[in-house]
């Protein structure tokens, strides 16, 4: 028969049990082939047709569907994917990218506005349950005169056009980063569009701009062992109280 010792024994050994499983789980990190490179060129995320968009890890977020596409008017020099740097951030439960476009832009005589725009696109998925629950957006956007620049981010839960909404930055008004929480999901479409104009009579640059995704990760392991070890005490607690009756 076991004793009111050995039962406390057995709850306390299923609650600690329960806790560390559940350290365990929130703290693997996922098996992956391909870890996010950096810093690179964006044209390794988003190889030149014929070659597909590749699929990489940070932690418990996976990336992929990259596309990239951007413009020029003015005469400004037309953004190019291997132009943009791309250097994963890897704060725990808050990665994300940072980019270096280059961008910069100013009145040319006549005068002449020019303008420059970088759009980028991927997907991002939380492994193994996670989920993303927060999204935060920095750049900076410099001008002078004329000149403006602006960050925009379009997340989207059911497809790059479906069930998505849009938060920005840009200078001027001077606004440099952004946060946003939203619905935990397990799954995000982003896409990210990047301008600056010069008007006519003014300049405008971006040379950073990045985003993070913080995330709740889920410990399954641990709820059903530590409710195990709960009905393991609440019986040593009876079990004394009864002891203490016949006594």
């Amino acid at each position: 028969m076991k004793t009111s010792a050995t039962i406390a024994r057995a709850g306390l050994l299923t609650l600690a049990m329960g806790f560390a499983g559940g350290l365990f789980m929130a703290s693997s990190t996922p098996a992956s082939a391909t870890t996010c490179a950096g810093p690179v060129g964006y044209n390794t995320y988003n190889p030149a047709p014929p070659g597909p968009s590749i699929t990489c890890t940070i932690d418990n977020l996976q990336f992929s569907t990259f596309g990239f596409s951007s413009s020029a008017t003015g005469g400004a020099t037309l953004p190019t994917a291997s132009g943009v740097t791309v250097t994963p951030i890897t704060t725990p439960l808050n990665e994300g990218f940072t980019f270096n476009p280059g961008l910069s832009v100013a009145t040319q005589p006549g005068p002449t506005a020019q303008a420059q725009d970088v759009t980028i696109m991927f997907e991002v998925t939380g492994l193994n349950g996670t989920l993303i629950n927060d999204l935060s957006i920095f750049f900076n956007g410099s001008f002078s005169g004329t000149g403006t620049t602006n960050f925009s981010e379009t997340y989207c839960t059911g497809s790059f056009t479906t069930g998505c909404n849009n938060f920005q930055v840009q200078n001027p008004p001077t606004n440099l980063s952004n946060h946003i929480n939203i619905t935990p999901t397990t799954t995000l479409f982003i896409t990210k569009d990047v301008a600056v104009n010069s008007g006519t009579s003014g300049s405008a640059s971006v040379s950073v701009f990045d985003n993070q995704f913080s995330q709740v990760v889920p410990i399954p392991g641990a709820l059903p062992l530590f409710a195990t070890g709960l009905v393991g005490l609440w019986a040593v607690r009876r079990r004394r109280k009864a002891d203490a009756a016949v006594a």
